[in-house]
């Protein structure tokens, strides 16, 4: 079985990440502190994420389980870890779980686009 290769979608991940980051430093002071701590800690959990699933290429079903729910688990932690760093409350910890939620759609669909171009074999 051929491995796909990471860099397309760790360069997907990344600009996810950084557009992500350039929007919440963008926002006025009472939210931009929680939206940059959540765009990193979001940001953190996609880098563990994706490279669990790299880590786990071409061990099958078993592996990438095992790299989705390593990634999970980073993230479960971060967000915790995340919210209480930036110290929100109220509508700014509305602002984190917003951000960092986001955030972490749009690098899991990176992941299941990695994954899913490792199952069809796609090596260019």
């Amino acid at each position: 079985m051929q491995r796909a290769r990471l860099w397309p979608f760790a360069l997907a991940s990344a600009a996810c990440c950084a557009a992500a980051l350039g929007c919440a430093g963008s926002l006025a002071e009472p939210s931009r502190t929680p939206a940059v701590f959540a765009a990193a800690a979001a940001s953190l959990g996609a880098l563990c994420g994706l490279a669990a699933l790299a880590a786990a290429q071409g061990r099958g079903l078993n592996g990438v389980l095992a790299g989705f729910v390593i990634g999970f688990l980073c993230r479960a932690l971060l967000v915790g870890v995340g919210l209480i760093a930036s110290g929100a409350q109220g509508n700014g910890a509305l602002t984190y779980v917003l951000f960092f939620f986001i955030l972490y759609a749009a690098t899991q669909v990176v992941e299941v686009l990695f994954v899913r171009a490792q199952a069809q074999g796609a090596v260019r």
